[in-house]
């Protein structure tokens, strides 16, 4: 089934490929580790927000965050975000009654530097061959995960898009990963077979 990057359903279906792969359980089975990951609004996350599809997969990512964590964005260029679009913090939103049409005209108005600093916040939970959580969460949760992969939107979707191995994101300088790097490489393997799984992920390209 393809999905579209970035939504929840994408992070929906990350959670049930790797924790249906046998060879992931095995090969994973000592790994003890957690991901924060940050993806930085930047120009081409804001011509990719002007496809209603792209648009609703983002919202949906802000609007799985109940309603008390979301008021962590407040203050944050990513509710003035929000509130150039017309939607709030304090509300939830059903995002599959909005009107995109109307809401991707917005998106086209705005200027990344009114918004430079917006981000999307991922946590990615893994123990023992199990990935027990794939979930959006709100600024300043989850900053003491054992590691931290950040960059801009740009180079996320160059790496899903493209299938490339986030080691040659990060070595290239597109990606920047920060956190226990030995124990990272003691345990490539695990890495190496996580990245396969997220890979196999069909993504939606249509229009």
């Amino acid at each position: 089934m393809a999905v579209v990057y970035p939504s929840k359903e994408w992070l929906d279906e990350l959670l049930r490929v790797v924790n249906s792969d046998e060879e992931y359980k095995r090969v994973a089975a000592n790994w003890e580790g957690d991901y924060l990951v940050i993806s930085e609004i930047d120009e081409t996350a804001l011509k990719d927000f002007q496809n209603p599809k792209i648009l609703r997969g983002f919202l949906s990512l802000v609007y799985a965050i109940p309603k008390e964590r979301r008021e962590k964005f407040k203050g944050t260029l990513s509710e003035v975000f929000l509130q150039k679009l017309g939607l709030s913090l304090d509300e939830d939103v059903d995002i599959d009654s909005l009107n995109y049409d109307e809401l991707t005209k917005k998106v086209a108005e705005i200027k990344l530097d009114e918004v430079k600093g917006a981000a999307m916040y991922i946590w990615l939970d893994f123990w023992h061959g199990e990935m027990r959580h794939a979930e959006p969460v709100a600024p300043g949760e989850k900053e003491d995960a054992r590691f931290k992969l950040s960059g801009p939107y740009a180079a996320f979707k160059e790496m899903i898009f493209k299938k490339l191995d986030p080691t040659t994101m990060i070595m290239q300088g597109k990606l920047k990963l920060q956190g226990d790097l030995a124990y990272m490489m003691r345990n490539i393997a695990t890495v190496r077979k996580y990245n396969e799984l997220q890979n196999s992920i069909e993504i939606d390209t249509d229009p």
